[in-house]
């Protein structure tokens, strides 16, 4: 899959979940614009397990669209809002679109991301991995994996196409 393919998927798609790992690691400031240009106009949430709240508003995501399961100080509501938006996205043209996500805490973001595609057939995976791209059996026939820095992939793969 290449830049453009994956601004095609998400640009079709109704909702966007997106799930950012602790293996991310450069140039933040770049990744988090570079994803607030792919998410532009579109109905979007973002659970991450690294960065920092500020840092991603700073980029132009919203807010009211940002969990961050582990961040401290960081307020249940956040998660609250998530279960929500995610309680709407069934039977929905649901692009998933995960990013970083390694095994340091599955449970919060890889698993679930599974299950979600799993129960919505009109979702569709995409699991950018250095290390760990593979998708499970289940939902591989919706999904694409590319074995890639996702911080390479979203930052220089997008100034190409410019």
């Amino acid at each position: 899959m290449t830049y453009e393919e994956l601004k095609r998927e998400v640009r079709s798609a109704n909702l966007v979940l997106v799930g950012l790992g602790e293996e991310l690691s450069g140039d933040m400031a770049s990744f988090y614009k570079a994803l607030a240009e792919l998410l532009e106009k579109k109905d979007y949430f973002i659970v991450s397990l690294s960065g920092k709240r500020r840092e991603l508003e700073e980029a132009g995501l919203l807010a009211e669209q940002i969990t961050l399961p582990l961040a401290e100080g960081e307020e249940q509501k956040s998660w609250e809002d998530y279960l929500h938006w995610l309680s709407f996205t069934l039977n929905q043209k649901l692009c998933i679109l995960e990013l970083g996500v390694g095994f340091a805490h599955p449970e919060i973001v890889r698993f679930p991301f599974e299950r979600t595609c799993y129960f919505n057939q009109k979702s569709r995976y995409i699991r950018i991995h250095r290390n760990f791209p593979q998708l499970s059996a289940e939902i591989a026939g919706r999904g694409v994996s590319i074995q890639e820095d996702p911080l390479v992939f979203l930052t220089e793969s997008r100034e190409e196409t410019k």
